[in-house]
């Protein structure tokens, strides 16, 4: 499973990169993409609009669903510690990514710093 960052969902919003578009439509025709809540309220928070916010909320709906553990919230709470950058945000969604072991499809580098405690990053 590869779980989809923020980053990734903003940028296919925004329209920026084709390719970026082309290898999350790889991964969902295999059904191998997926949200986690984190990533949903970081991204679905950023509509003002009742109306845009529901038609994105429908479109990942299709994807699949990572629960973030009370052990992936354990080990959010060390990286964080450890790399304050990230934020309580990214370090939950690295957590994530990690306890489920699923790479993380990112667009944001302060994730690469995670890999020397597990993360996969999907390229």
């Amino acid at each position: 499973m590869v779980l989809i960052d923020t980053s990734v969902w903003i940028s296919l919003y925004r329209k920026q990169d084709t390719a970026i578009g082309q290898k999350l439509w790889m991964l969902a025709a295999r059904d191998e993409a997926a949200v986690s809540r984190q990533v949903w309220v970081e991204f679905l928070g950023g509509f003002r609009k009742q109306a845009e916010r529901s038609a994105y909320q429908d479109k990942l709906r299709a994807f699949g669903f990572l629960e973030t553990t009370r052990a992936a919230y354990d080990l959010a709470v060390e990286l964080l510690a450890a790399h304050p950058r990230l934020g309580a945000g990214d370090a939950i969604i690295g957590a994530t990514a990690i306890a489920s072991r699923s790479a993380l499809f990112t667009l944001d580098r302060d994730f690469a710093a995670l890999t020397a405690h597990g993360l996969r990053l999907f390229s």
